[in-house]
C-alpha cells in the first residue's frame, strides 16, 4: 500500500497489488474452508444394516429384470454381465 503525504492529509492509495494480495489470502481461505466442509460430508459412515438389506434388494430386483423369465429368449451370459456392469472372468 502506497502513502503520500499532502498538506496535513493523508491519502491513501490502494495498487493492483494490495488487491491482488486481498484476493489471493480471500482464495486460500475459501479453499481450506471447502477442503474442511468436504472432509466432513466425504467422512466414512458405516450403511445401516437397512440400507445394506435395500441395497441387496435392489440388486436383486435388477439382475431378475436383466435376466427376465423362462418365457423371453436367453440372453448371452456376456450381455448379462454387462448390463450387470460385472467384469468378465
Amino acid at each position: 500500500m502506497d502513502i503520500y503525504v499532502r498538506t496535513d492529509e493523508t491519502i491513501l492509495i490502494q495498487t493492483d497489488a494490495y488487491y491482488e494480495e486481498q484476493a489471493s489470502q480471500e482464495e486460500v481461505y475459501l479453499e481450506e474452508t471447502e477442503e474442511g466442509l468436504r472432509m466432513i460430508l466425504c467422512a466414512d459412515d458405516p450403511p445401516s444394516p437397512q440400507s445394506e438389506c435395500v441395497n441387496k434388494e435392489q440388486g436383486e430386483a435388477v439382475e431378475e429384470l436383466i435376466t427376465g423369465d423362462a418365457d423371453d429368449p436367453p440372453l448371452s451370459e456376456e450381455t448379462v454381465r454387462e448390463m450387470l456392469h460385472i467384469c468378465p472372468e
